[in-house]
């Protein structure tokens, strides 16, 4: 079967992201520079999965990180307004950067729309990927109207990424090329683990 020509030459998007920390609440207020803009993750305690879960991962596109953490729905992180016995003072942050390339810097680096895109597309894909338990949006996996688009995106986290895969590829949570192999991938995945078990009952059988 021959790929849509239109999918096979598009260039595909290499979003590198450049991670630091753990930060503390009040460090993450003092972001607020030209190039505090970005992913963050925030890890901490989770009765399902440990002292040191991912609980939630967001951007800070059009503010700066200083400015997303001053936003009332974030101020509840904040370790001074804990109320007694919580576990907010253990929170911790970590912030990635998109990185431009070598490429890129030596084409005068990534214009501010690319920049935006690739903070909103990194963010929806990476929750997709690593389900925090905070996150309600994007877990249930990119929507089939999108699903071209994340097909060539692919992710790389690179530093202090503490939580999340040091790389995660769009094409895993699209469906678009799945379809070029079968109708459902979940039913086509199943299948091809219950012919590998057969087959390898098969050779038991028959032995050396």
């Amino acid at each position: 079967m021959t790929a849509d020509p239109e999918m096979e030459h598009r260039e595909p998007a290499r979003i590198h992201l450049l991670w630091k920390g753990p930060h503390t609440y009040q460090d993450v207020l003092a972001m607020n520079g030209d190039a505090d803009f970005g992913i963050y993750q925030v890890c901490g305690p989770h009765p399902a999965g440990g002292t040191e879960s991912l609980l939630y991962i967001g951007k800070a596109n059009d503010q700066t990180f200083a400015s997303r953490f001053r936003n009332l729905d974030r101020q509840e992180w904040n370790p001074d307004n804990a109320p007694w016995e919580d576990n907010i003072p253990l929170l911790r942050f970590f912030t990635g950067r998109v990185h431009p390339t070598q490429y890129e810097q030596d084409r005068g680096g990534i214009d501010d729309e690319l920049w935006g895109a690739y903070i909103d597309m990194a963010e929806k894909l990476l929750i997709c990927a690593h389900a925090p338990n905070w996150n309600s949006q994007h877990i249930g996996g990119i929507s089939y109207g999108h699903t071209d688009v994340y097909d060539d995106c692919h992710v790389l986290n690179w530093g202090t990424r503490a939580s999340l895969l040091p790389e995660v590829s769009g094409v895993r949570h699209a469906w678009s090329e799945f379809e070029q192999i079968c109708d459902d991938p979940l039913i086509w995945t199943a299948g091809q683990a219950g012919l590998r078990e057969h087959r390898a009952h098969r050779s038991r059988l028959s032995g050396p």
